[in-house]
């Protein structure tokens, strides 16, 4: 029976066998490795920086929507349109080999850049992340340098093509606010030249400013209102006639006839002293028939004035009044002036803000056509890989060494149970089955050397 002391002892008496099958295990592994064809996985990534901004307005996706983001920006990326632009971008399609491989296959029918696109992506793995803005890129090839053209081909690529499908909508939304802004611009123009025309023809360039023509009718309406009273006393007066109270009342009609009411007297004295007859009297009688006449004339005079005076009145009154109805009239045809002038003025105030507005999304929208970068950054850039992916040398050769190691193991055990030898104290004792009493070494004498480096007990 093989006790753990002598086993042990005869992994370390046969290390030279068992390093021996080690080395030849990892050989023939490290050869295999060797002839086996190699694959080398490069690795970029994108990193798209707070969902799908509109460029300068900066309107960015919800945070909950990072996740399809990147998924479809995933599936994007492994769209043939991306590859065949990789093809176009790094020349793929000038090697001869490829072109040799696409007659060979399709005739020479078809796109040598989709044709070979279609070929990259069968090496193409997109791993979106899964909580992060960060996409990786991963092309396996047998060469190492064209894994990493590849690799950041495609994220070049794709960047491209995502600012173009940016800018493109962009360019078309430019091209037509540039020709709805030519459209508003001539509608303003139009709207300003009615504007003009109506000023010029009215005179009218404020529709605000009525004061002075409502101060200037309320100013006419007091006018005519005191014309109006000045000419009703004034023909009360004058329909009184010679016994108007402005005929009765003046200083010449009652001087005349003061004297006349003496002079009466006076013939009256005469006719009484002196007879009807006497030449005293009668010139008193003639006196007094001139005051008379005078009194008459000077009645019909003053008369006439006041007549006159209340003709004036009312020619005042209806002067006023005229010219009240002509301020009234200008004052009505203002307000229909101004009434077609304020909507003028609001035909070019709606003119010009959609002149604004247009102008205003057009500038973005060029803005947007021109923008240098979109919100999606290469991370990383691929690198040529030093190791394969395929196989994993450092897995294969530990591997080896663990089957190197247990077939040593395994066959130092086989060769010491098919020719078992006694290598220690304990194992002499076990086999005996007697006790040792000592034990004597020659590990190192030269009996050790003349035994075969053997160890006898």
């Amino acid at each position: 029976m093989l006790i753990p002391a002598d086993l042990i002892a005869s992994l370390k008496a046969r290390w030279r066998i068992e390093l021996a099958i080690i080395l030849m295990i990892v050989v023939l592994v490290a050869l295999w490795t060797a002839v086996t064809p190699k694959t080398y996985v490069a690795q970029s990534s994108l990193l798209f920086d707070g969902g799908p901004a509109q460029s300068v307005t900066d309107e960015a996706a919800p945070q909950d929507g990072v996740a399809a983001l990147v998924a479809t920006q995933a599936d994007v990326l492994q769209s043939e349109a991306i590859a065949a632009a990789v093809v176009r971008d790094l020349k793929l399609a000038a090697n001869p080999q490829v072109a040799d491989q696409w007659r060979a296959r399709t005739g020479g029918t078809g796109d040598v850049n989709a044709w070979y696109g279609r070929q990259l992506l069968g090496g193409l793995e997109v791993i979106p992340g899964r909580t992060s803005r960060v996409l990786a890129i991963r092309f396996k090839s047998a060469d190492p340098q064209f894994s990493a053209q590849v690799a950041n081909g495609f994220a070049t690529s794709y960047l491209e093509a995502r600012l173009q499908l940016q800018t493109d909508p962009a360019r078309t939304y430019s091209r037509w606010f540039e020709d709805r802004t030519r459209e508003v611009r001539t509608a303003l123009e139009q709207a300003q030249g009615r504007l003009t025309a109506f000023q010029r023809r009215t005179g009218i360039v404020d529709t605000t400013n009525n004061n002075t023509d409502a101060a200037r009718l309320t100013e006419l309406s007091g006018q005519l209102t005191a014309a109006e009273a000045a000419a009703a006393d004034a023909g009360a007066r004058a329909g009184g006639g010679s016994t108007g109270l402005d005929v009765q009342t003046s200083g010449v009609v009652q001087g005349l006839r003061t004297q006349i009411s003496a002079k009466t007297a006076e013939v009256a004295q005469l006719s009484a002293d002196l007879g009807p007859n006497h030449p005293q009297r009668q010139a008193a009688e003639a006196e007094l028939s001139a005051l008379r006449r005078r009194l008459a004339v000077e009645t019909g005079t003053n008369t006439n004035a006041v007549r006159v005076a209340s003709g004036a009145a009312s020619s005042k009154e209806s002067q006023m009044r005229a010219l009240l109805n002509q301020q009234r009239g200008k004052m009505l045809a203002l307000a229909g002036d101004r009434a077609d002038l304020n909507v003028l003025q609001r035909d070019v105030d709606s003119a010009r803000a959609a002149y604004d507005t247009v102008t205003q999304r057009l500038g973005t929208m060029r803005l947007q056509s021109e923008a240098p970068s979109t919100n999606v950054v290469q991370l990383d850039v691929a690198q040529p890989p030093m190791l394969p992916s395929s196989p994993n040398v450092p897995m294969r050769l530990a591997l080896g060494l663990v089957l190197g190691g247990m077939l040593a193991a395994g066959t130092a055990l086989a060769l010491e149970l098919w020719r078992p030898r006694v290598r220690t104290s304990s194992g002499a004792a076990t086999a005996m089955g007697v006790p040792v009493l000592g034990s004597v070494s020659f590990s190192q004498s030269r009996v050790a050397s003349l035994l075969g480096g053997r160890q006898t007990s």
